[in-house]
């Protein structure tokens, strides 16, 4: 093999370096999806999908997503190499199932890269109205409605977020590392804090505790507002809406295997890959539960309904109840839960924070994917290469960058159509993820060796997992596909993308074959690390 190597591969070595050790590798998966689903979308789901549970939904996806990452941490010990389940699929299955389902995951990642760089700007703005409350500068305020509505100023900062995080990326692993952890400790603190408020509170009013931060009688006048209140009447409660907030629930968890696609660099595969897949996917998977639980048994979902209506129709008068009134995202709520503007501070810089960590992760995974095809000789070799410094794939990082402008200006027409969008091209991926895990140990029994080969009964841990994520995960994208035809236009542009995919693997497979690369060994052969 090794002489083989510089034919069947780019060269015989990546060129990355195992600098990431397991608390970063579990910070990447944290911070990668403590973020927007949780941050953002969770308390708009009554809205979006009226008549949900959504803590059922959380627990939905969370089930799946914990099969999920058992399969991932075992193939991850297998394969430990740069690239995720497109080594996983395309080793262990098919190499062009492994090749378009990872090209529908970077598309994924693009578009969660923009929707987050761009929903996270209202979030600084509500940490100034706090700021503005506290101190009464009314250049606080102004700033505030700025950063929550003026379109121009969020895409030019989301631009500058995404640049930012590609420079992040691009000094290396380490800076990286020191750069993820501090932050994931600062929003850590911040959720405490709030989950720490949402126990104190327990039994309390919410209506007392919100009129004593955003004005005597508002929580009234928005649960009384006649067109709020007969929207809500027409919310039907049932399993279908249920199901339907499950989907947005996916998309909140994506992420939780970012460790993965870092393989090649990870210190201690064998003990990192449990830790930072199934081990932050447990963590996720609690905070999320918690947190939903208490969000709507003490807020409840009537009244965060009827905010989002009004701030989606009747600005104007949620402007007339609440002088400064903030989007409809978690701090706005969990703010209420105490007048001393520190906290509250705390609460909204924290959300903020969360949602800014997710980016370098973004970054992370969409450069080491195309890293990764690179590597393999399916993707032009340019994108291959390895700063002799910093030890990372610049051209990776440049191609992701510029498709995350591409992401911004797609969260800018509509964040929740490509968070569905994202959501199918996800769930497609880890589905034939969770595939390969199922029949790894019977096709390809020489890499099975090299996990933890645990067996139950005699059959592979790996193999149960893997059928369990699998059949869940298609559940889920069944679920999600119902959805997709809400918006045709959006399922050909998906549609086309993949059959794209295809078109450039076949392209690489006859340009490689002429050059004499003999293609059935590239995907015979796990990386050279």
């Amino acid at each position: 093999m090794a002489e083989e190597g510089p034919v069947v591969f780019t060269r015989r070595a990546s060129g990355l370096v195992r600098e990431v050790g397991i608390f970063t590798a579990m910070a990447i998966g944290l911070t990668h999806t403590i973020g927007g689903g949780i941050n953002n979308y969770m308390v708009q789901m009554p809205y979006s999908a009226p008549g949900s549970s959504v803590p059922a939904a959380f627990a939905i996806a969370g089930l799946f997503t914990l099969f999920t990452a058992v399969a991932y941490s075992m193939l991850g010990v297998a394969m430990p190499r740069t690239g995720g389940d497109y080594i996983y699929i395309s080793r262990g299955i098919n190499p062009v199932l492994g090749f378009v389902t990872s090209w529908g995951f970077w598309l994924t990642e693009l578009l969660s890269l923009g929707i987050i760089a761009y929903i996270d700007i209202p979030f600084w703005g509500t940490a100034f109205r706090i700021y503005g409350s506290a101190s009464g500068s009314e250049s606080a305020f102004n700033t505030a409605t700025t950063l929550s509505e003026d379109q121009g100023v969020i895409l030019t900062l989301a631009v500058l977020i995404c640049i930012g995080s590609a420079i992040v990326t691009y000094l290396g692993t380490r800076v990286y590392s020191w750069i993820i952890n501090i932050a994931l400790v600062a929003g850590v603190i911040g959720s405490i804090a709030m989950v720490a408020y949402f126990l104190i509170r327990t039994g309390q009013s919410y209506s007392e505790l919100w009129n004593s931060v955003y004005g005597a009688g508002s929580y009234e006048k928005i649960m009384n507002n006649p067109d709020a209140v007969a929207a809500w009447k027409g919310v039907e409660h049932g399993m279908g809406a249920t199901l339907q907030a499950s989907i947005v629930c996916v998309w909140a968890y994506i992420g939780f295997t970012a460790a993965a696609y870092m393989g090649g660099e990870v210190k201690n595969p064998t003990k990192g890959m449990i830790w930072a897949v199934t081990g932050a996917a447990i963590l996720i998977i609690a905070y999320y539960l918690l947190l939903s639980v208490l969000v709507y048994s003490q807020i409840g979902d009537e009244f965060l309904y009827k905010y989002n209506y009004l701030w989606n129709n009747k600005t104007d008068v949620l402007r007339e109840y609440i002088a400064h009134p903030s989007k409809p995202i978690l701090p706005t709520f969990a703010c209420a839960l105490t007048t001393n503007h520190a906290v509250q501070m705390l609460i909204a810089v924290s959300g903020a924070i969360w949602l800014l960590n997710d980016i370098p992760a973004f970054f992370l995974v969409c450069s080491r994917l195309v890293f990764s095809w690179s590597f393999d000789r399916f993707f032009p070799e340019k994108f291959a290469e390895v700063n002799d410094r910093f030890h990372s794939p610049h051209y990776a990082i440049l191609l992701t960058m510029i498709g995350g402008f591409f992401g911004v200006a797609m969260a800018a027409g509509n964040t929740w159509v490509a968070a569905l969008d994202t959501t199918f091209l996800y769930i497609f991926a880890i589905m034939f993820g969770c595939l390969s895990a199922a029949v790894l140990p019977y096709i390809r029994r020489d890499i099975y060796e090299k996990s933890p080969s645990i067996e139950v009964a005699g059959v592979p841990v790996m193999t149960i997992a893997g059928v369990l994520g699998f059949t869940g995960n298609l559940f889920l994208l069944l679920n999600a596909a119902v959805g997709m035809v809400a918006d045709l236009s959006n399922a050909f542009f998906e549609c086309c993308w993949m059959g794209f995919g295809v078109i450039l693997f076949v392209a690489f497979w006859n340009y490689n074959k002429k050059r004499g690369v003999d293609t059935s060994k590239i995907y015979a052969e796990i990386p050279p690390a």
